[in-house]
């Protein structure tokens, strides 16, 4: 339940820091909620929104939560329908696979070069990041987060500005898709797998293998992602 602001006594209260951020509206707070519920993937896509469910889900009225809908609409994470309930955006295969082609490219590139140009200290952080990514196995929040870290690393580990801008759209595009794809069977044990398998070729200083090896994790993703929307998701 989204906590509503605290309002500030008349007297009495300290006046607010020049530099203190102001408080996210209900809007801006009913949106965040919403947009990390339908980004991992716990409203699938075509699920019902319906407002009063989301209402009481969220714990606002309704307005933030129209608002909201509207402001995810914009993101492309919402499907608005006319006179009807709207719905969570389906995953589309064919706007999907070139982002997911993209990636590929960009990822394997960029994990080729961290192999030659990783420092000692981002080998280290990217073995504790493998470690924390095996502890949270079973926290979807968790696992999203690390996850993106991860990658990240061996992409500004190429010292590649330019590539890591471009990354990093592609990447933020793909996040819903890509926990589409890791709630697949096995898909997360597997990918742990493949992500110690990357670690200990950029380690060796194994350029070729570090990038073939990327190169087939983020295609096992996108076939995953392709099988999934296919076949359906289990509910």
């Amino acid at each position: 339940m989204i906590e509503a602001p605290v309002e500030a006594s008349s007297a009495g209260s300290l006046p607010a820091s020049p530099d203190a951020q102001p408080r996210p509206s209900l809007t801006e707070q009913a949106a965040a909620a919403l947009r990390r519920l339908i980004l991992l993937n716990l409203l699938p896509p075509g699920e019902v929104l319906n407002e009063p469910d989301l209402v009481a889900r969220l714990g606002v009225s309704r307005t933030p939560v129209r608002e909201a809908l509207k402001l995810l609409a914009g993101e492309g994470l919402v499907t608005l329908r006319r006179n009807r309930a709207a719905l969570v955006a389906r995953l589309d295969p064919a706007d999907l696979v070139p982002l997911f082609e993209l990636e590929m490219a960009l990822e394997s590139f960029c994990a080729g070069l961290a192999a030659d140009r990783m420092t000692t200290a981002e080998i280290d952080r990217l073995d504790r990041l493998q470690a924390a990514l095996e502890a949270a196995r079973d926290d979807r929040d968790a696992y999203t987060r690390l996850n993106r870290q991860a990658h990240r690393l061996i992409v500004t580990a190429a010292r590649s500005p330019a590539i890591a801008e471009a990354h990093g759209r592609a990447f933020a595009r793909l996040e819903r898709a890509r926990n589409f794809a890791l709630a697949a069977d096995g898909r997360v044990a597997e990918s742990l797998a493949e992500h110690r398998a990357i670690l200990e070729a950029l380690r060796a200083r194994e350029p070729e293998r570090a990038r073939t090896l990327m190169q087939a994790h983020v295609a096992r993703t996108q076939s995953l992602l392709v099988v999934r929307l296919t076949e359906g998701p289990r509910r």
